[in-house]
């Protein structure tokens, strides 16, 4: 599939969007890790010949929901054209045309106000520039 390029304005339309869909995957990551550790605790229980396989199948159905809605969310984060590069920051890169053709990154996260600095694509966000510095074609 081709890379999305994306103006800052399109860019800047999905962040409450994306502030949304970030916290609630999250939130869904978190849940997934609480019912693995239910499970690990359960499994080991069984291993010490405790009658918990309703227990069992009961919390795995539910990670297995979990799952299923974070693989699903995951999806539509990725189907904006953004790129996800850290959840716990809540780190999301656009990429976009800057002058020449080449693609740098519009670099964001959760918490900011706006999106307010861009990186190259070998930088990453130690390399983050203000967007004033922002190479435009001067067209």
């Amino acid at each position: 599939m081709p890379i999305r390029h994306f103006t800052l304005g399109e860019a800047t339309d999905l962040l409450p969007g994306l502030t949304e869909m970030l916290t609630a995957l999250r939130r869904l990551r978190d849940e997934a890790v609480v019912k693995k550790a239910r499970l690990d605790l359960l499994w080991k229980r069984l291993g010490e010949g405790e009658l918990v396989l309703s227990a069992l199948a009961d919390e795995q159905r539910v990670l297995d929901s979990i799952t299923e809605r974070l693989v699903a969310l995951a999806g539509e984060i990725e189907s904006t054209g953004c790129v996800l590069r850290d959840l716990d920051a809540g780190l999301v890169d656009f990429p976009f045309r800057a002058r020449g053709g080449a693609t740098v990154f519009l670099c964001w996260r959760v918490g900011e106000p706006a999106i307010a600095f861009w990186h190259g694509a070998d930088e990453g966000f130690a390399g983050r520039q203000p967007i004033a510095r922002l190479p435009l074609d001067q067209t």
